[in-house]
């Protein structure tokens, strides 16, 4: 019985492993990180950038109190107004424009520029 049951163990062990995907060079640009992170002065919002190795990052805020939640596709370096009502924020360019224009080699003036956001903060 004994023997029966450690071979079970190492088949199923054997066939688990069998099945994990590979680590290469594909799956590292799918990696994300969390990037800045900040607190509203009244400490009801928080907000923080979801980074992509390859591709567009997110600015997301949680509302603390009722854990509502707004998504900014390509926002990044968020600050909060003193008063936490505003929020102002850059909205990046594609990912795709930035490296086709890199790979053009077109001219720091002629590259995609950041844009400015601001959201009105409310509960």
């Amino acid at each position: 019985m004994q023997k029966k049951l450690t071979l079970f163990f190492l088949l199923a062990a054997s066939f688990t492993y069998a099945q994990k995907k590979p680590l290469d060079h594909t799956v590292y640009d799918t990696w994300e990180s969390i990037g800045p992170k900040q607190l509203s002065n009244n400490g009801q919002w928080a907000g923080f950038s979801i980074l992509q190795q390859e591709g567009d990052a997110n600015l997301y805020f949680n509302n603390l109190l009722n854990n509502s939640k707004k998504i900014i596709p390509r926002g990044s370096s968020l600050k909060f107004s003193t008063d936490s009502k505003y929020a102002a924020f850059l909205i990046k360019p594609q990912f795709k424009e930035t490296r086709l224009a890199k790979i053009k080699k077109k001219k720091p003036e002629e590259m995609p520029k950041d844009s400015l956001g601001l959201s009105l903060i409310h509960i």
